[in-house]
């Protein structure tokens, strides 16, 4: 059996906490820019500003997990995105990825590595592979008997297909039991038939880890090769779940921005970074270049520098780690540098140096000593520092919230449109303005529909939109309902509910789509209906808002039905969704030869689906147990703990968040001997590990 391979990840859930006590909240917003706009451009010259993949390309290049070809006369350098990756260049891409590449080149040599005849590799890339045979990232009997079967071209030169790539990268982030659990499942690819059976785990998995997409919205194409560029991606996208540690790349949070400057805060403390025209400035959520301007302080970022210049900038959460406390002033105390507030029946004391700015909700400037007892005060502190800094205060000027009400229009940017009595009003959404919609859980402003909704806007004293209130629309949501038929000409779908009761609905011009996560247009829809049986839709009175296709239900069980094998659940949305399911595998933690009788109401769980069917394939439970830390192998990922009774065990958190005990996200090195942890489980797998707080004693 090979070795488990040492992958050099550090596993980093970006969870960023913006808690409110007290009264409303007080927004910072982002900085202005301290740049002109760059170039925003990758340094190979065949790439084309706003190439689809110039965004992967180019921080793959500066972490140094892919090279160009070097031209000798001019220097130039190019990438050749289109070229097809051969699987031997690919090998060597996932040891770069992981940082493997030069333990490798320490092992073997071309000189002392012998392949089985037939099997093909250049030499330049024979430590390489064989580093990858003894490590488990490839299976030497597998690739031996593929190459066996296609002599006309050697292994290594042969162009990497969709699938066999997909396998590799499952691999090189350690998911490989992941592909195993999901091997026997089908997959929702209207071109599944052409995967073949030894990859079909492995392209479950990474559609379930959202790594990879399908060629269409509908089919994966496995056979087809896979270019450079596409193969950049995939490792790009991949460090968004399974993130790896690169020289000169910094994980953290923006402490302040200025001339050209920007002060990144991590692992307690602060480093600053110059930024020039070459900077190259991007967002998780899109491969489109953004403006310096665009980022937000105390928000979470990477960035990749050379000689203290950032290089690269990407953000990767929208949420600003601070905390909105509000309460009432009672008193200064200057001699002493702080100040007290009531908050909840109680007098709290907070230091105070003078140096955030405070002001009133007009954006008058204030002195503490101004401040009169009884005044309403809050006070916007980070959370990321481990002793929390005041960053801004505001006093209430009792400016009253005003609201307007009309027909929502659209959103563009952050400015919202409604129609007031034939009159068109423009407003400016705060960052982290809210929405709420009867029925429809933690909603959102694309959730809003034009022309329909009608709305009550909320205004600050900026004259923004703090929160949208929809007034005419009370979702409903069906889960786990079958439908019976399509009739595309009369927009009409006929659905039996959870109840047995046949309900028709009706599609609109508003219906949206959504395909695994995917938008979708209705023509590419409708025909899925028929293959595709497992929905959620949402609608209101007998209209559909939206129809989303799944893989997987998790909720609370709210009643299991052994006899007729069906469990009934209550998702985080609210819908309730029953169930059928007949042999189906259930994985318990705590429980390891767990059946359906061992389920109970109250037990959440996450619920794999057939494709064509409304049936569960795997049901797996979701458990949190409180244990004790025994050691750490730091390197390897793996901590070993102990329960109640003293049994030790060990626990892989490759694949896990790791949480502070104050839920922001935590590392490795903090988990030492002695520590309590509480351990959530989905399965046997590992999701989550945060440490629990210290019980408060008095004395």
């Amino acid at each position: 059996m090979p070795k488990q391979l040492k992958w050099k990840k550090v596993m980093s859930g970006i969870l960023a906490l913006s808690l409110a006590t007290g009264g409303g909240a007080v927004y910072l917003s982002a900085p202005v820019a301290v740049l002109a706009e760059s170039a925003l451009k990758t340094p190979f010259t065949d790439m084309s500003a706003g190439h689809w993949a110039e965004k992967h390309i180019a921080k793959l290049y500066l972490q140094g997990v892919i090279d160009g070809y070097r031209n000798t006369v001019d220097n130039t350098l190019t990438f050749q995105p289109e070229k097809s990756i051969t699987q031997q260049e690919a090998v060597l891409m996932a040891l770069k990825f992981s940082g493997l590449k030069d333990e490798a080149e320490a092992r073997f040599s071309s000189s002392m590595v012998f392949f089985e005849d037939g099997f093909k590799v250049s030499d330049y890339f024979t430590p390489y592979i064989e580093y990858a045979f003894t490590e488990g990232l490839l299976d030497r009997t597998e690739e031996y008997a593929l190459a066996s079967q296609d002599q006309d071209q050697a292994w290594g030169s042969k162009p990497a297909s969709r699938e066999w790539v997909t396998k590799l990268i499952v691999k090189a982030i350690g998911q490989n039991a992941i592909a195993q659990q999901l091997q026997n499942v089908p997959s929702h690819f209207g071109d599944a038939s052409n995967i073949s059976q030894r990859y079909l785990g492995y392209v479950n998995a990474a559609v379930q880890l959202k790594l990879v997409t399908g060629k269409t919205e509908t089919t994966f194409a496995p056979g087809d090769p896979v270019n450079r560029a596409s193969l950049a991606t995939l490792f790009s996208r991949a460090q968004y779940s399974f993130p790896v540690q690169y020289a000169g790349q910094v994980n953290g949070v923006i402490a302040g921005m200025q001339d050209g400057v920007i002060k990144l805060y991590d692992k307690g403390a602060e480093t600053s970074y110059y930024l020039d025209g070459n900077t190259l400035f991007y967002h998780y959520n899109s491969d489109k270049p953004i403006t310096v301007s665009e980022l937000v302080e105390y928000s979470d970022i990477t960035v990749i520098a050379r000689d203290g210049i950032a290089k690269y900038v990407e953000v990767l959460g929208d949420v600003q780690h601070t905390e909105n406390i509000s309460g009432t002033f009672l008193r200064n105390v200057p001699e002493d540098k702080s100040f007290y507030l009531w908050i909840n029946n109680a007098p709290v004391k907070f230091a105070y140096d003078g140096s955030a700015p405070l002001v009133d909700t007009d954006g008058k400037v204030l002195n503490i000593a101004d401040i009169k007892e009884g005044r309403a005060l809050t006070l916007v502190r980070d959370t990321f520092r481990t002793e929390p800094q005041i960053i801004k205060l505001v006093a209430d000027a009792q400016v009253p919230v005003t609201k307007v009400t009309g027909v929502f229009t659209d959103v563009k940017s952050n400015l919202i449109r409604i129609n007031e009595n034939n009159s068109y009003i423009t407003k400016e959404l705060v960052l982290g303005a809210t929405v709420e919609i009867e029925g429809l859980a933690s909603p959102a402003i694309t959730d809003l529909v034009e022309g329909s909704d009608q709305v009550e806007l909320s205004l600050n004293d900026k004259d923004q939109v703090t929160h949208v209130k929809v007034l005419n629309r009370d979702v409903k949501l069906l889960a786990g309902a079958e439908i019976w038929e399509v009739n595309e000409a009369k927009n009409l779908i006929l659905v039996d509910d959870a109840k047995g009761k046949v309900q028709p609905l009706y599609l609109t011009d508003k219906t949206k789509f959504e395909y695994f996560g995917s938008a979708v247009d209705r023509a590419t829809a409708l025909p899925l209906l028929k293959t595709n049986k497992n929905v959620v839709i949402s609608y209101t009175h007998d209209s559909v808002v939206a129809i989303k296709f799944i893989i997987n239900y998790t909720g609370t069980v709210t009643a299991v039905d052994t006899k007729n094998k069906v469990l009934t659940i209550k998702t985080a949305e609210g819908a309730i969704a029953a169930v059928p399911y007949v042999n189906t595998i259930v994985g318990d933690i705590n429980k390891p030869m767990a059946t359906h009788l061992d389920l109970r109401t109250g037990d959440v769980v996450t619920m794999m689906l057939k494709q064509d069917k409304v049936e569960a394939t795997v049901i797996q439970v979701h458990r949190t147990n409180q244990l004790e830390v025994v050691s750490v192998d730091v390197s390897k990922k793996i901590i070993r703990a102990k329960n109640i009774l003293n049994e030790t065990f060990n626990i892989d958190v490759n694949s896990a968040e790791l949480l502070k005990a104050d839920g922001t996200k935590g590392l490795i090195g903090l988990y030492t001997a002695g520590t309590k942890i509480d351990v959530s489980y989905i399965g046997a797998a590992v999701a989550q590990v945060k440490i629990v707080a210290p019980t408060a004693s008095n004395g």
